[in-house]
């Protein structure tokens, strides 16, 4: 059995040698973390009415990357009841119900946990497409309240 370099010019039939090569890092991290806001005190001062069930897209991710981990925090308190589901397609993978009535870090969804310090993360997805992470609102229509959404990608 013979093994042939197809991106060596030494290999009979290959015309110059060939390496696959990344695009471009200059001026770019490898990785980089990405965050955006859904405000819902400024929504309401802008018109807006909430309903149970309002899913927001709140970061863009382009396709070819990998999401490593994401998570949301509670900045304000929202109106009583409310949760919240995050994942692509308003789904429940990153963040799963959570209870978004008082401030702080969102638990884990049913993919994994979404902050963690012991090395445990497991939520990771590669994009295949250009694709959104979204933010379902349930329980209640929200009224106040601000959530930080970030992700390392």
């Amino acid at each position: 059995m013979a093994t042939y370099d197809m991106t060596a010019s030494s290999t009979t039939g290959v015309s110059s040698n060939s390496i696959a090569v990344l695009p471009s890092q200059t001026g770019m991290g490898v990785m980089r973390m990405i965050q955006a806001y859904l405000d819902i005190d400024a929504l309401v001062a802008d018109g807006y009415s909430g309903a149970d069930g309002d899913v927001f897209q709140l970061l863009e991710i382009p396709a070819g990357v990998m999401v490593l981990f994401a998570g949301a925090e509670v900045e304000k308190a929202f109106t009583s009841s409310c949760t919240l589901d995050m994942d692509f397609a308003a789904g429940d993978d990153i963040i799963d119900g959570a209870d978004i009535t008082s401030t702080g870090f969102c638990a884990a969804g049913s993919n994994g946990t979404t902050n963690s310090t012991s090395g445990t993360i497991t939520f990771t997805q590669f994009i295949s497409s250009d694709d959104t992470i979204d933010c379902k609102i349930a329980g209640a229509a929200p009224a106040t309240g601000r959530l930080r959404v970030y992700a390392c990608v």
